[in-house]
C-alpha cells in the first residue's frame, strides 16, 4: 500500500520509534561507575522525587505475636500529600480503607463499620489494622521511601555486590545497603542506642514506565517480633490519577470513635 504523502509517513514513523524508545529507556539508572556516598544519596534522592503518582496492587502478609494473616491491597499515592490504602481479607471482603492527606486524616474500619477521622497530626502515631507501622509511615513504607536530614559518614565499603555505609544524624543511626546495579538501596536498618528499632528491605528491582520500584518490599521490628511484607503483582508509575480515588465513602450507619485526648 503507498502512503499519500513520503514525508509526513517519516515524521509519524519518527514519533513512533520516539515513543517506543521513551517507554523502555529508564530513567534513572547507574551514572557513577565508582560513586561516593554523597553520589549514593543523590541517586537515591532523585529517585525518589522522581516518582509523582503511584498505583499498585498487591498481597501484604502481617506476621506478629498478637496477628497473623494475608491481605490484599490496593494503593494510591500522589505526591506527598494524597495516600490510599484500601484492603480486603478472604474472599475480596473489605476490611479497610485509610487516607492520609497533607493535614487530614480518615481512617474507615469496614470490618467493624467504624471510622474516625480528623486532623493527621492527631493520628500519626495510630496503627493501620493490625499492621506493625503507624499512620505516620504508612507513605514511606508502602513506596519504598527513606528520606534523611544532614548526614554523618561513618563507615563507607564496597562489596560485591553493592556498596555499605554507616551513618548517623539526631534521630537515627543508619547501616545502609547499597545496590550495585541501580545504585538505590535494598536495605536499612533504622538504629538507637545500638539497637535496631527496624529494617526495611527492597527486593526485585523493576523498571515500571521509565523507573525502577521494588516488587517485594519487607519490614520488620525485631525487637517486637513484628514483620510486614508487601508483594506488588502490578505497579504502575506516573501516570494521571483521578482525585475522586481518594475519597473514602463511609457507609450511613458506621459509628464515627473518638480518641482519648491523650491519646
Amino acid at each position: 500500500m503507498k502512503f499519500p504523502n513520503k514525508r509526513l509517513f517519516l515524521i509519524l514513523l519518527g514519533v513512533i520509534v520516539l515513543q517506543a524508545c521513551k517507554t523502555q529507556r529508564v530513567l534513572i539508572k547507574n551514572e557513577y561507575p565508582n560513586p561516593t556516598f554523597r553520589q549514593l544519596l543523590e541517586v537515591h534522592e532523585r529517585w525518589q522525587k522522581s516518582i509523582k503518582t503511584f498505583s499498585g496492587v498487591g498481597r501484604i502478609t502481617v506476621d506478629t505475636p498478637q496477628f497473623s494473616g494475608n491481605f490484599e491491597a490496593h494503593i494510591y499515592a500522589k505526591g506527598t500529600d494524597s495516600l490510599l490504602v484500601s484492603v480486603s481479607g478472604f474472599m475480596g471482603t473489605e476490611v479497610g480503607k485509610v487516607f492520609v492527606g497533607e493535614n487530614r486524616f480518615i481512617f474507615y474500619n469496614q470490618y467493624d463499620n467504624q471510622f474516625i477521622t480528623g486532623l493527621k497530626s492527631d493520628f500519626e502515631q495510630t496503627q493501620f489494622l493490625q499492621f506493625p507501622i503507624s499512620i505516620s509511615m504508612l507513605h514511606d513504607v508502602f513506596l519504598a521511601q527513606d528520606h534523611f536530614t544532614i548526614l554523618k559518614q561513618e563507615t563507607f565499603k564496597k562489596l560485591p555486590d553493592g556498596y555499605y555505609v554507616e551513618v548517623q544524624n539526631g534521630s537515627y543511626d543508619y547501616r545502609i545497603w547499597f545496590d550495585k546495579t541501580t545504585l538505590l538501596i535494598k536495605k536499612i536498618d533504622y538504629m538507637k542506642d545500638d539497637e535496631i528499632q527496624f529494617t526495611k528491605e527492597y527486593k526485585k528491582f523493576t523498571v515500571f514506565n521509565g523507573f525502577y520500584f521494588p516488587r517485594i518490599i519487607n519490614f520488620v521490628r525485631p525487637l517486637e517480633k513484628q514483620g510486614m511484607s508487601i508483594i506488588f503483582k502490578q505497579v504502575t508509575l506516573n501516570e494521571p490519577i483521578d482525585d475522586q480515588v481518594f475519597k473514602i465513602k463511609v457507609s450511613d450507619n458506621a459509628k464515627q470513635l473518638i480518641l482519648p485526648a491523650d491519646r
